[in-house]
């Protein structure tokens, strides 16, 4: 007979069995409910080691390889009891352990702060010894001692003014104070007669005839601004500007200025005398056609030559207008014009060389073209069109190289007095040495790297740096652009040894006199050194700012420090008290540690001096860092 399957009944399992199990499983849930409470119940069977239970990582699985028979119920209990002290499962445990490592921290600084409070002996002479530290300090930092005189105002309701407040009433103050109200003083900005003139005569423009050809160059500049700036300018107001007889022909923007409005003013302004062409944003303004309008004239009087944004001005068009007029051109610029090319450098160096019946070229300033390697190279080997150039600028050439600007200006014969190479990104510190070398006669007055990310701290020091065999002393500048460079290579070092260089005394002995370093402080000028700099982008420091007023202060006009974190609230306070009246203006953008201890801090009492970037920054949020 088969047999017939059990029953559920039959297949439960024995009795003992289900105790057991019952008694682990509460015996578990109570440990790990409670695990600060020891277990107190018992496993059914008298020997836990008979038990192969463990709900811990650190249970029986650790005694692998040991006789389960072998190991003392008392043993089991000390693993067991270390095992929930050093597992991290629960929160609670895991609570015990972070608060335990806590303690154990704390109480090792304790002990470390205790025995450097042993180690360190006391005496009395320390507070003397500080204090003559301190004395040590402030003498070789003098900006320490700066103080911002804070002045609280008050409103009517006896509040004092808040953050916003102060905001305004300091740009209100930079506008220059002058107006007193029926309530109170208020501040505006007095405009001046000139200004009212203008004002008047650009809101009344439609009705102006001619201007009349007494009101010069500047007035007229100053008119067309307006004109632009208000939206009035279009082709009847270009129509009076360029009236028959002016030598100056200056057009801020020929946005709204036809060709055929620019053809017409250029055949009647060219016969009759004009001597400077001026136009900025051309545009569609100047294209073949204007310049076929000039090439038609008999006369050749134009002297200077500056051409901006013209889209439509082609390559042969720009070297038949300096063909023209090589015999009086000393001055040419032509900026951001696309098609500019080689027959421009050719022209240059035919018409301008030696041995043309040409006029002398003083300023040359090609920015933003496209010129190729070997069309800059031309400009300075070709011939010696460039000898008696005093002002080069080549902005933001892609084709610019160390070799190239060594070509161009080793051409100069040393009589460059304006350098300008901003964001020419190929240039390294081998510019940096043909610049030197190549200032021979020291003329070198203004000088402008900003965005030469390859210059290096190194290579700055020794260009201005003195008594290098083989190499003239360092320019004596009075403008320096080193903005937006690296920001470690313009460093503390760097900008002091250019502010000395600019203001030492210069003379025929130079060589002789000015490597001796013990001489550099009487042998400063009172003339002063650099009048602009702009240091912004850099890791300069208050020892800038205090080196420049001890040598610069009669002379510095503008500061350029924006994004420069290193500079604080003394250094340019203390600057600032020291310069004289001609220190007029400081640039702090992205300057947030600036607060108004300097903002407010009376720095500019008795005198107009503009801040511009401040940042909406109080002296609390300062102090609480």
């Amino acid at each position: 007979m088969s047999k017939e399957p059990k029953s559920d009944s039959q297949k439960k399992l024995p009795a003992h069995v289900q105790r057991r199990n019952r008694s682990i499983a509460e015996r578990e849930a109570a440990r790990l409910a409670r695990p600060d409470r020891p277990s107190v119940q018992s496993l059914a069977h008298a020997n836990r080691a008979k038990s192969a239970v463990s709900s811990t990582p650190f249970g029986i699985g650790n005694f692998k390889g040991t006789n389960a028979s072998s190991i003392s119920s008392s043993a089991l209990e000390n693993e067991s009891s270390a095992a929930s002290s050093d597992w991290c499962g629960p929160f609670s445990v895991a609570r015990q352990m972070i608060a335990a490592r806590e303690e154990a921290r704390a109480l090792r600084e304790n002990k470390k702060e205790e025995k450097e409070q042993k180690s360190s002996e006391s005496h009395p002479l320390d507070a003397v010894l500080q204090a003559a530290i301190l004395q040590n300090k402030i003498k070789a930092n003098p900006s320490m001692t700066w103080r911002g005189k804070l002045v609280e105002i008050k409103d009517s309701s006896g509040k004092a003014e808040n953050l916003y407040q102060k905001r305004s009433r300091r740009y209100k103050r930079q506008k220059l104070t002058a107006e007193k109200d029926h309530s109170s003083q208020i501040s505006k900005r007095i405009p001046s007669l000139y200004d009212l003139c203008v004002k008047f005569i650009v809101n009344n423009f439609e009705s102006v005839e001619a201007l009349g050809l007494m009101i010069d160059s500047t007035i007229r500049r100053s008119i067309c601004e307006a004109l632009v700036s208000t939206g009035r300018m279009n082709g009847a107001a270009f129509d009076t500007l360029a009236e028959e007889g002016i030598e100056t022909l200056e057009i801020t923007d020929c946005v709204s200025v036809t060709q055929e409005a620019m053809v017409e003013a250029l055949e009647k302004l060219v016969p009759a005398g004009l001597r400077a062409l001026i136009l900025n944003h051309a545009g569609r303004a100047f294209g073949t056609n204007a310049v076929d309008a000039i090439l038609r004239s008999t006369s050749s009087e134009l002297f200077a030559l500056s051409i901006s944004g013209a889209y439509l001005l082609k390559d042969l068009d720009a070297s038949r207008l300096v063909a023209k007029f090589s015999r009086t051109l000393s001055s040419i610029e032509f900026n951001a014009c696309p098609s500019i090319g080689s027959d421009l450098c050719n022209s240059l160096s035919t018409h301008f060389s030696s041995s043309a019946d040409s006029s002398l070229l003083l300023e040359l300033s090609l920015r933003e073209i496209s010129l190729t390697r070997d069309q800059l190279i031309s400009l300075g080997t070709s011939s010696d069109a460039l000898r008696n150039l005093r002002s080069i600028s080549l902005r933001q050439m892609d084709a610019m190289d160390d070799e190239t600007l060594s070509k161009i200006l080793e051409s100069t014969q040393g009589n460059l007095k304006f350098i300008d190479l901003s964001n020419d990104v190929n240039l390294t510190d081998e510019s940096l040495l043909s610049i030197r070398r190549y200032n021979s006669k020291g003329n070198l007055s203004v000088l402008n790297l900003c965005g030469l990310k390859n210059l290096t701290a190194v290579g700055l020091e020794a260009f201005f740096t003195f008594g290098i065999d083989g190499l003239p002393n360092p320019p004596n500048l009075r403008t320096l652009d080193l903005s937006s460079c690296d920001f470690n290579a313009v460093n503390e070092n760097v900008v002091n040894l250019a502010i000395s260089s600019s203001a030492l005394k210069r003379s025929q002995d130079d060589e002789s006199r000015l490597l001796k370093v013990d001489t550099l402080k009487r042998d400063l000028s009172a003339l002063g050194g650099l009048v602009s700099l702009d240091v912004s982008n850099s890791s300069v420091t208050d020892k800038v700012m205090e080196n420049l007023a001890s040598t610069c202060s009669s002379s510095l006009k503008l500061l350029k420090v924006n994004f420069c974190p290193n500079i604080s609230d003394n250094g340019l306070g203390y600057l600032v008290s020291k310069c004289g009246t001609q220190f007029s203006s400081v640039e702090i953008w992205g300057c947030a540690q600036i607060s108004d201890i300097f903002l407010d801090g009376n720095h500019g009492a008795g005198r107009r001096f503009e801040i511009e970037g401040a940042w909406m920054k109080s002296r609390r949020d300062t102090a609480s860092k």
